[in-house]
């Protein structure tokens, strides 16, 4: 039998990629589906998917630094490499009251860690909300431009805010992927799982560097 080569994922960020619903009683991780579909994309390889999803967490002020570093120190030195991390960050710091170019700076950062040691970047856009206020619309649109329009070798953007919008999803959908408005049900993270699923084969199989 071949023997099958390795792809190891690491999904991060906070309680999105945590799979956070049910007031936090329960959690259905995107990567669950990820996962399953990437093995079924991809069936010559074997795959790892890892989740470090911090409900709360902050790009400023927070542990997002901390907790990224420690994935690349426990892999120096070894044949461990992660071949893609899957990065959501920025939602918490909008709600604190951030400005979208200052989380920016800091994503840029982080995102530089990881390319650094020869992972690829899937960034993700900050997913909608029921906060439908002109103000909020708009800082969750410029820092969403701003992560999709940074451009880095092996570094690419999977958009679920474009993907799936609150306004202009039947009020019968919402009630079937949304929890609370901020989070999503089991359907909800499944849909995520889906959609950076499409953009992440549609990388590997297209075999682009940016």
């Amino acid at each position: 039998m071949a023997h099958k080569r390795e792809l190891r994922v690491l999904c991060f960020g906070a309680s999105i990629t945590a799979g956070f619903h049910s007031w936090g009683l329960r959690h259905h991780p995107y990567a669950t589906r990820l996962r399953h579909r990437l093995q079924a994309g991809l069936p010559s390889h074997s795959i790892e998917v890892e989740v470090d999803g911090l409900s709360g967490d902050r790009v400023i002020g927070g542990e997002y630094l901390s907790r990224l570093t420690r994935h690349f120190d426990a892999t120096a030195g070894k044949d461990e490499r992660l071949d893609w991390l899957i990065f959501q960050g920025g939602g918490n710091d909008l709600v604190w009251g951030q400005e979208p170019a200052a989380i920016l700076e800091v994503l840029k950062t982080l995102w530089q860690i990881s390319l650094q040691q020869g992972t690829k970047v899937m960034a993700l856009t900050v997913t909608d909300t029921n906060d439908q206020r002109p103000q909020t619309r708009e800082s969750y649109t410029k820092l969403n431009e701003l992560i999709k329009t940074y451009q880095h070798e092996n570094f690419f953007v999977a958009d679920l805010f474009g993907k799936i919008q609150y306004a202009t999803t039947s009020s019968e959908m919402r009630k079937a992927i949304w929890d609370d408005g901020l989070h999503f049900k089991p359907a909800g993270y499944d849909m995520i799982g889906d959609a950076i699923a499409d953009r992440l084969l549609e990388v590997i199989e297209t075999g682009t560097s940016s």
